[in-house]
């Protein structure tokens, strides 16, 4: 037996932008560490440079401060950065998702009312404008189909009032109340569903 292999596709239109500015963050802190490496070192270097042949053998006394501390600030500030815009991103997408779970459970229960709206700046709009045009076709759809069994129902009640005119076998009779009722539960089945407005 064969296992489905995994594909990991990125949409660059909705991923591309986070994954730029999470690359962003990275290179300006790594771009920030080599700066202060080179300006702490430098220093410590020309602070030591006359007594420097005394301990070249401990070269790493002299720039491990310069090591320490260019690298504690960059570490610092590029998590500091990664934390706030992973953050600020995740809103971004938690309150679609949010909105998204209370819009399923709505339609869980019947409801194809359509009023929803995005904040500015959040992320999976189309998705939503995709969801809003297929509650809009579905509700529609319900809507005719609404209106056609109530016209069945309507024909339905016709034909057994002028059937019972004439003389017709209690088995036909039963026949057709029996499609009454089954269009008369379509009918009350599709009242369940609560349409709103476009």
């Amino acid at each position: 037996m064969t296992r489905p292999r995994r594909t990991y596709l990125i949409d660059f239109r909705t991923q591309g932008p986070f994954i730029v500015k999470i690359a962003s963050v990275w290179t300006g802190g790594i771009l920030l560490l080599g700066l202060l490496l080179y300006f702490l070192a430098d220093e410590e270097l020309g602070r030591s440079f006359y007594s420097v042949h005394l301990r070249i053998r401990n070269t790493w006394r002299i720039l491990l401060p310069a090591v320490a501390v260019s690298g504690g600030i960059s570490f610092l500030l590029t998590i500091g950065a990664t934390v706030w815009l992973s953050i600020r991103e995740s809103h971004r997408l938690g309150g679609p998702v949010f909105k998204f779970t209370r819009l399923f459970r709505e339609l869980e229960s019947g409801s194809f009312e359509s009023g929803f709206a995005f904040r500015k700046g959040d992320l999976l709009v189309p998705l939503g404008e995709s969801y809003r045009a297929a509650l809009a076709a579905n509700r529609d759809r319900i809507a005719v189909v609404r209106d056609l069994s109530r016209k069945a129902e309507a024909s339905l009640a016709n034909a057994r009032i002028a059937m019972s005119a004439r003389s017709l076998p209690p088995e036909e009779i039963a026949l057709l109340d029996t499609a009454a009722d089954l269009v008369a539960s379509v009918r009350k089945e599709l009242q369940s569903f609560h349409l709103g407005s476009n």
